[in-house]
């Protein structure tokens, strides 16, 4: 590849299908924001500038507005049915709230639970409601809607699998509580609840099935919604936070190109902008117009990778996907398209995490044993390898794959390469009518909420969340083992070995580290710092998923 840079336009690095895991449901979490910052007064007169992004310690302005720009759009607001991405979760930030949230040191806090309290060998879990809390029809938060919504999503054929093990049993144990019986000990409980699956709808929605009419708790609450053009919702004058939140509306806008969503930032258009492009990250992040968030290194972040359907030929043969593995050079890739901002990483886990083992043993990048291996597998598969390799519909991510495929050419793989509209995409994935797609999942505060996505046990059926179709014996005993145990140390073996195993297995050709910013105008303040009911702070903007609670803007 050492002209591949005259061939290839240095764009921002993204292998991804739209963020596919979470557009199925489920993937990130609804995430509230942290600390960070700028600042003006109360009335708009200015004070002095923080060093950190999105932060303010003036006295917050009540009223006015602000527009978001977003990367994707949803296809509706029922949690057990809706495909909810980070624009899904950012929604439902605004519309819900949910039963937790992550604090800044990583660990679930309760939210519109008051307590989740486990019993001694954490198979049952009281979720503690918050009392006095009122749904947007003014209809009261207690344990019977609580019930009802697990139900809902424990019999969702969306939600169910994610729920498979963790939901076994429900029982009301007061008007305020409700106890979750586990099949097994669910150590990351609390943190399951910080996902889709913890969002609190009203019981009117959930009888109605409406996944267009949201009644929520949360801050504010729907005005109108016309999908792919603006979202917009008021101030909820009975928030159960008092004084919270400022705005008097807020309205988000999706536009899924990078350039346009950075040039209505640029002219005003809109006030804030998620992205995931490090040209447009690297583009603002000097210019002292705006504030930046980045992701926070809390937990798992997402991952940009490859994946590759093990149940479709040639692909379902270890020694093609080792081929594949070996002809993939990410270091290159990211030196081409990721403009000094994306980070090369060939491991579930990021680097610093106490999950990453020292080598967990994936294949590095070497063409000559790539070009062995495929010669090795070719006979088995008609004498030639041949592999089908898609993205969603986007120029820039066109370009990338067709430098993959130009990788995976010169080691002799015969590699074609298409776009595929993101819903068809999608249902490609979770129904194994793929080869080789590219993807971006995995972020998660907790190992064991990437348990869905990888164990054998949702791998099979019409519809399975594991989209590789990987099954491997001693992965899942490893996903148990850190699932189950109590103690750091073993659940830390049992996920290095997770890591070991994912490169012996090979269902993901790795690539980078994702990366997510939020960038905001100067007019826009607080929208990285959200204080929780006990007083601390939760984490904050990660993986595009932001609260816009605590947001206030200058007159």
């Amino acid at each position: 590849m050492a002209d591949s840079a005259d061939r290839y336009d240095r764009r921002a690095f993204l292998t991804r299908g739209a963020s596919a895991a979470a557009a199925v449901g489920l993937a990130g979490v609804g995430l509230p924001a942290l600390l960070s910052g700028c600042g003006t007064s109360n009335g708009g007169s200015a004070a002095p500038r923080l060093s950190t992004p999105g932060v303010s310690t003036a006295t917050p302005r009540r009223g006015g507005t602000a527009t978001v720009g977003l990367n994707s759009e949803i296809d509706g607001f029922l949690p057990s049915a809706s495909h909810w991405d980070n624009s899904g979760l950012t929604y439902a930030n605004t519309l819900f709230d949910p039963l937790t949230v992550i604090g800044a040191d990583g660990k679930a806090r309760p939210y519109l639970a008051q307590s989740v309290t486990p019993n001694s060998d954490m198979t049952e879990w009281t979720i503690t409601l918050r009392p006095g809390i009122r749904f947007h029809d003014q209809s009261p938060l207690n344990a019977d809607v609580v019930l009802a919504n697990i139900q809902a999503l424990q019999t969702s054929a969306l939600t169910g699998q994610a729920l498979r093990g963790v939901v076994d049993g429900l029982t009301k144990v007061s008007d305020m509580a409700v106890m979750v019986s586990c099949a097994e000990p669910i150590v990351a409980f609390p943190q399951y609840l910080a996902t889709q699956v913890g969002y609190v709808i009203a019981m009117a929605q959930l009888e109605s099935g409406s996944s267009t009419k949201p009644i929520g708790t949360g801050p504010f609450s729907l005005v109108s919604w016309e999908p792919n053009d603006h979202l917009t919702a008021t101030r909820n004058p009975d928030y159960w936070r008092p004084g919270l939140p400022y705005l008097d509306t807020i309205t988000y806008k999706p536009i899924a190109n990078d350039q346009s969503r950075e040039a209505s930032l640029r002219s005003g258009t809109v006030d804030l902008m998620v992205t995931r492009d490090p040209n447009a990250i690297k583009d603002l992040r000097g210019d002292p117009s705006f504030q930046q968030v980045l992701n926070p290194k809390v937990g798992q972040g997402d991952m940009d990778f490859i994946i590759l359907n093990t149940d479709a030929d040639p692909t379902n043969d270890p020694i093609v996907r080792q081929a594949i593995a070996c002809a993939t050079d990410s270091a290159e890739l990211v030196k081409l398209f990721g403009v000094g901002v994306a980070v090369p990483n060939l491991s579930l886990f990021p680097p610093g995490s106490p999950y990453r083992p020292e080598d967990n043993g994936y294949p590095q990048y070497d063409l000559a044993k790539a070009k062995q291996l495929v010669a090795q597998a070719a006979p088995n598969h008609g004498g030639s390898i041949e592999i089908a390799l898609a993205t969603i519909t986007d120029p820039r991510l066109l370009e990338e794959v067709q430098a993959v495929a130009s990788m995976w050419g010169m080691a002799g793989i015969k590699t074609t390469v298409s776009e595929i509209e993101q819903v068809t995409f999608i249902d490609n994935l979770v129904t194994g009518k793929f080869q080789a797609y590219t993807d971006e999942m995995f972020a998660a505060t907790d190992p064991d909420l990437n348990y869905v996505w990888m164990s054998p046990t949702t791998a099979n059926g019409p519809i399975a969340l594991n989209f590789s179709r990987n099954k491997d014996d001693l992965l899942e005993a490893a996903l148990q083992q850190g699932r189950t145990s109590s103690a750091q140390q073993a659940r830390i073996q049992a996920y290095q070995e997770v890591d070991k195993r994912l490169a012996q297995d090979l269902p993901y050709i790795w690539v980078s580290l994702a990366t997510w910013s939020l960038t905001g105008s100067d007019s826009v303040m607080n929208f990285n710092n959200l204080t929780l009911p006990d007083g601390s702070h939760s984490l904050g903007f990660a993986n595009g998923v932001f609260d816009p609670t605590p947001v206030w803007r200058k007159a």
